[in-house]
């Protein structure tokens, strides 16, 4: 009875505490960069990608060794005829990733990122010095996202120029921090061990 009464109490108090969320930074060589993982349906972290048309690889290569300042192979990488999904298993307030786009000239209108609710952002790129690549950075911070649909410059840019690949990195995301569940397991095995002793003795 004693048991149940201290298992219940301390239930009411976990179930009490606010809920408490930290960063999570995906930096697409998680899984090594072996073999090419195709990043369609994807769950990783509490991120499922989704892609299309088109197929867009989880680590892969776009040669930024030397020749790009915010993303370093591997990266999520695809052509940027095709649009990224981010489905979120919890509402983020934070959303922030860097992205090159295959060409040396600044784009204004580099690419746009669909928030659930409607939210519509765009963002620029700016080539780096003596690199291949335009790269910027994306920040949102805010009311509770589920989903970002992120679509990218596809064309000739301003120096003539076929803008065909992007690459993208460093995918930072607000995740449901497991402390509390951790909290609740530790309990319960403390408990299980207190009640097979007491059996035992």
């Amino acid at each position: 009875m004693k048991k149940l009464f201290a298992l219940s109490t301390l239930l009411l108090i976990l179930f009490a505490l606010p809920a408490c969320s930290f960063a999570a930074t995906l930096h697409f060589d998680e899984f090594g960069t072996s073999l090419l993982l195709n990043v369609d349906a994807m769950h990783v972290f509490g991120v499922t990608f989704h892609f299309s048309p088109g197929l867009a690889d989880y680590n892969g290569q776009i040669g930024t060794s030397g020749l790009a300042v915010l993303v370093t192979d591997p990266a999520l990488t695809g052509p940027t005829g095709g649009t990224l999904t981010l489905d979120f298993d919890t509402p983020t307030r934070l959303l922030q990733f860097d992205l090159a786009l295959l060409s040396t000239a600044p784009i204004d209108l580099a690419y746009t990122v669909s928030l659930s609710g409607g939210v519509v952002l765009g963002g620029s790129t700016t080539p780096q010095p003596g690199g291949y690549f335009s790269e910027g950075t994306f920040l949102y911070t805010g009311a509770p996202v589920t989903s970002a649909a992120i679509t990218f410059f596809t064309g000739t840019d301003s120096l003539g120029g076929d803008v065909t690949d992007f690459g993208l990195d460093n995918l930072t995301y607000e995740n449901p921090e497991p402390g509390t569940l951790l909290l609740l397991a530790g309990a319960l095995l403390a408990m299980g061990v207190i009640g097979r002793r007491k059996i035992l003795g």
